[in-house]
């Protein structure tokens, strides 16, 4: 199958990307592992930021410096003034898709606080910000035309002399490995936070996927030690208490009903202080009990449901017991302020990307934002070279090969319990590479991954059907977790310092003179990462000469 455009993921950063090339005329396609409203952005419950009320109390230009505020250094200053001047835009864009935002009697929509925001910015729809604006998304895609490849699982990019052809997809129905050539390819699978499984408010298919791809097509990521940890998940299985509880009102206490922190600081200054006090001997809850209980059925009705059927409370009357959880990825893919990355064709949004937005640590409400902007901006680019473009050949040896692959991981024999291996990974991660790192947990952590690839070609299916086989999925999303646990945590080892979400024991100040760079990782071969902190500046300059000559 030919198609203009692929776009691999259905969250908001991919849907959008696809509407937008879609505009253009071009053929285009997007490429989801499982169910379209699995994705990150689906679950994405407290809101979207924008200032679209300018006052003395708030500006775009607030908006800007809380965001570089927030981030804690490594941020693209540019990247941030665009994304926030068109927030506004976005909303309205949004609203006339139809996506209902709370609004009062007059029709003005709602906002409420997130935290390091000095003004109610964020717009939202009870706490289900997300799956609405990708329901309607979804409906704005299939009217469109779009294709949605749905159980369509992304295995490689392929090249024709370097240079971008199509890409290499398992049909889950089947286990066929099949190809699909694209001229343009947009990159917006989401992040690696799952690879925390166990402690990760992420589904265990968030596994870096995307990531691992790009770093096997010799792609660059960058930041990859920055992973945000919620700071409100439920104790016994990490699933997310949105920030609009606490925008809500909702006070975080110890057993004896102590306030012991700011609730509506940043998040990475938030999850290291809960962390420190459970490590103390605390216990930590989110209390709601003082809320009318109208508020929380109007305003917080998902959270409602997930504290009584994830840990039988009522929130109305009982304390909800907390901890920080593997959450978000900062970095990923290494682009250019236009989506562009280090192959020719090839471009990334949405939490899979590193755009410098986010600098070290993130602000609630900005990952919506970041998604829909540069998603737009992807879905642009992308199917103005398309259509400049012609196809490219794909190597057929490379389809045989991906599916001798999959043979053997189907028809081998079986040695070890994948389940329990990502299980121990995640594990593992939380305790040694998780909200507290030093040099000794970072090195624990690394020691054990490499004890897992090793191990990795014992994994083979029991289950040898190959329809619908969801023990193969299982497999190769476990392949590129390791892929991405050692690029974080030796990007972790490097960075000698403590900025943002990356919090250093061994190392407890910020480090300018040294690490005022983002990090970047490439793979040189199988096994053999390099990590190195550089000015991208002249490389950067270079193609932006090479766009306005040729483009």
């Amino acid at each position: 199958m030919l198609y203009d455009v692929i776009v691999v993921g259905s969250g908001i950063a991919g849907l959008f990307s696809a509407l937008y090339a879609k505009k253009s005329g071009v053929k285009v396609a997007v490429l989801t592992k499982s169910n379209p409203f699995r994705s990150n952005s689906a679950v994405a419950s407290g809101g979207i930021n924008a200032v679209i009320n300018i006052s003395e109390y708030d500006s775009i230009l607030n908006h800007i410096n809380d965001t570089i505020n927030g981030a804690d250094g490594l941020i693209n200053e540019k990247n941030i003034s665009d994304m926030c001047h068109d927030a506004p835009e976005i909303i309205e864009e949004l609203k006339e898709m139809g996506v209902g935002f709370d609004s009062d009697e007059e029709g003005n929509v709602l906002q409420r606080p997130f935290g390091g925001s000095k003004a109610n910015r964020t717009c939202y729809i009870a706490d289900r910000t997300g799956s609405a604006i990708v329901q309607k998304l979804l409906l704005e895609c299939r009217n469109s035309g779009v294709h949605i490849l749905s159980n369509h699982q992304f295995l490689n990019i392929t090249k024709f002399h370097n240079k971008l052809s199509g890409v290499t997809v398992l049909r889950r129905r089947d286990s066929q490995v099949i190809a699909l050539a694209c001229k343009s390819l947009v990159l917006a699978g989401g992040g690696y936070a799952g690879i925390f499984r166990g402690h990760s408010t992420n589904s265990q298919e968030s596994s870096g996927d995307i990531i691992a791809a790009a770093l096997r097509a010799k792609m660059k990521l960058s930041n990859m030690e920055f992973v945000q940890f919620h700071p409100t998940t439920l104790i016994n299985n990490g699933a997310l208490i949105s920030e609009a509880a606490r925008g809500e009102g909702a006070y975080i206490v110890d057993e004896t009903g102590r306030r012991f922190t700011d609730e509506l600081q940043t998040r990475d200054k938030l999850s290291i202080e809960i962390a420190q006090h459970i490590i103390d001997g605390h216990k930590v809850y989110l209390d709601f009990r003082h809320m009318p209980a109208e508020t929380i059925e109007k305003k917080l009705p998902s959270t409602q449901k997930i504290a009584l059927s994830g840990a039988g409370i009522d929130i109305t009357t009982e304390l909800l017991q907390i901890t920080p959880s593997a959450h978000y990825s900062i970095g990923g893919i290494w682009t250019r302020g236009d989506t562009s990355t280090d192959i020719d064709g090839v471009y990334a949004c949405g939490e899979c990307a590193m755009t410098g937005v986010h600098g070290a640590n993130r602000l609630g409400g900005n990952s919506l934002l970041e998604g829909v902007y540069f998603g737009r901006l992807a879905g642009y680019e992308a199917s103005k070279r398309a259509i400049r473009r012609d196809f490219l050949p794909i190597d057929y040896a490379i389809i045989d090969k991906e599916m001798r692959r999959i043979e053997l991981i189907i028809e081998g024999e079986n040695y070890f319990n994948v389940n329990a291996m990502r299980k121990s990974l995640g594990e593992s991660l939380f305790q040694n590479v998780g909200v507290f790192r030093t040099e000794e947990s970072l090195t624990n952590a690394f020691e054990y991954i490499g004890y897992l690839f090793k191990r990795q070609y014992g994994i083979h299916c029991v289950n040898k059907e190959k329809e619908n086989n969801v023990e193969l999925s299982s497999i190769l999303e476990f392949k590129n977790a390791l892929y991405i646990a050692e690029a974080m945590t030796l990007s972790a080892l490097k960075r000698e310092e403590s900025r943002g979400v990356h919090h250093r024991k061994d190392f407890i100040k910020r480090d300018d003179k040294r690490f005022s760079s983002p990090s970047y990782v490439k793979l040189l071969d199988d096994f053999l990462f390099e990590i190195t902190f550089e000015n991208q500046m002249v490389g950067d300059l270079w193609y932006r000469l090479k766009k306005y000559l040729f483009h």
